[in-house]
């Protein structure tokens, strides 16, 4: 900084001269060339800065708080995130996002017409009943003890597929079952489990709106219905999050 300044102070020293034979001629220079000269003498105005302040600003804090300040490098940082969230949300869409999103349009459209057949089969299988929400429980072996609430913890072993018969998702597979809260899972689960009792297994069947919607996720396209054959294999006692609840 210190060097740039002394640069500029040379510049306007070297063209004080010129400025002043052009201002004795009888015919007028061009107008930007004493605005030039006004802005060149700008900064032998301003007071001198030291490395010492360079030095000084460069580590302060971008934000102090007591008492409350934003340093200039504050300023800069923010300045900088607030440019690269403007271009997240206004950048143009590039070519290859745009086939990307084309092409999941596309998949979620396949996928919500094989549904409604889906749906239907499941729901004409023996044993089967379609609930209020549109899920549909086909029990397949009646447990023996207590059904589970919304706020307990499951253990369960499933296996998950889409229309197509494609398996996106098996604890199976894995070779372990998985325990997790029952509000803490996709609605078409949530309901499901509530209606088995530990010990028992059951098909259920899950329209898009009680999965993951027309959105999907991960290797499950948008509008998918989804059909898991779950096993509830234990209950465990209310957990209390945080000790909060």
């Amino acid at each position: 900084i210190m060097r740039a300044l002394r640069s500029l102070t040379s510049v306007v020293d070297a063209a004080t001269p010129c400025l002043v034979k052009c201002a004795s001629r009888s015919t007028p220079f061009p107008l930007s060339l004493p605005l030039a000269a006004g802005v060149l003498a700008l900064p032998t105005a301003a007071p001198a800065l030291t490395s010492d302040d360079v030095w000084y600003e460069l580590n302060r804090p971008p934000v102090i708080l007591s008492p409350f300040e934003i340093t200039p490098i504050g300023y800069l940082l923010l300045g900088a995130y607030l440019a690269y969230v403007l271009w997240q949300i206004f950048a143009p869409v590039s070519e290859a996002e745009q086939q990307a999103e084309d092409n999941r349009l596309a998949r979620a459209t396949d996928a919500g017409r094989a549904s409604v057949g889906f749906l239907k089969a499941a729901a004409e299988e023996e044993g089967a009943r379609v609930t209020a929400s549109g899920l549909v429980f086909n029990q397949l072996v009646e447990g023996t003890g207590a059904s589970p609430t919304t706020k307990q913890m499951v253990q369960v072993h499933y296996e998950g597929k889409l229309a197509d018969g494609t398996i996106f998702d098996s604890s199976y597979q894995r070779g372990e079952p998985v325990d997790f809260r029952l509000d803490q899972v996709i609605p078409g689960w949530t309901e499901g489990l509530q209606l088995m009792k530990e010990g028992g297994k059951a098909r259920l069947t899950i329209p898009a709106e009680l999965g993951y919607g027309p959105l999907g996720s991960r290797s499950i396209p948008g509008n998918s219905a989804l059909q898991f054959e779950v096993e509830l294999l234990s209950l465990q006692e209310d957990k209390k999050m945080f000790g909060l609840f």
